[in-house]
C-alpha cells in the first residue's frame, strides 16, 4: 500500500514539474505558446493575472492560499472529523475533509471541483504520510505557482 501511495503522489509531483519544465523550456528556446485548452482558458481570461503586478499577486496568493488552505483543511477539518466531537475512522474524515475542499472550488466548475477533490485527497495523503503540513503546504503552493509559468502572458509577437 505504501508503494502505491508513493507511486501515486511520484505522477503528482510530475504533474507539477512537467508543465512548468515544458514551459520554461518553451520561453528559453522562444518556441511559441500553443496550448490546446487556450479556448477554454479564454472563459476565465479576466480571472487569470496578465501584468507584472497582478502576477506577483497572484504569486502572494498562491502561496497564502497553500499555507492557509492546508491549514484549515489538512490541519483542521481533517482533525475535526477525526477526534473530537465526530469520531470518525480516518478514511472517512479524510474523504469527507477532500470533498469539502473540492467544494470550495465549485467556482471553476463541477469537473474543476471534482479534481481539485482528489488533489485535496492527495495532499491529505502527504500530510498523513509526512506528519506535518510542511510538505502539503509546499506542493499546494507549488501547484498554484506553476499556473504563471504555464498561463503567461502572450507577448506582442505571439498576439499577432
Amino acid at each position: 500500500m505504501r508503494y502505491l501511495i508513493g507511486g501515486v503522489l511520484a505522477l503528482f509531483v510530475v504533474s507539477i514539474v512537467l508543465p512548468s519544465a515544458v514551459a520554461i523550456w518553451k520561453k528559453v528556446m522562444k518556441r511559441p505558446r500553443k496550448y490546446a485548452a487556450a479556448d477554454a482558458v479564454k472563459s476565465l481570461g479576466y480571472f487569470l493575472p496578465a501584468t507584472r503586478t497582478e502576477r506577483h499577486w497572484y504569486a502572494f496568493l498562491s502561496v497564502t492560499a497553500g499555507i492557509c488552505e492546508e491549514t484549515l483543511f489538512r490541519g483542521f477539518v481533517l482533525h475535526y472529523l477525526h477526534a473530537f466531537p465526530l469520531s470518525l475512522n480516518p478514511t472517512l474524515a479524510l474523504l469527507i475533509s477532500s470533498v469539502i475542499f473540492g467544494l470550495q472550488h465549485l467556482y471553476q466548475g463541477t469537473g474543476g471541483a471534482t479534481a481539485t477533490a482528489l488533489v485535496g485527497l492527495l495532499f491529505a495523503l502527504v500530510f498523513l504520510l509526512t506528519g506535518n503540513l510542511l510538505a502539503s503546504v509546499v506542493l499546494h503552493s507549488a501547484l498554484d505557482l506553476r499556473m504563471l509559468l504555464v498561463l503567461r502572458p502572450a507577448t506582442a509577437e505571439e498576439v499577432v
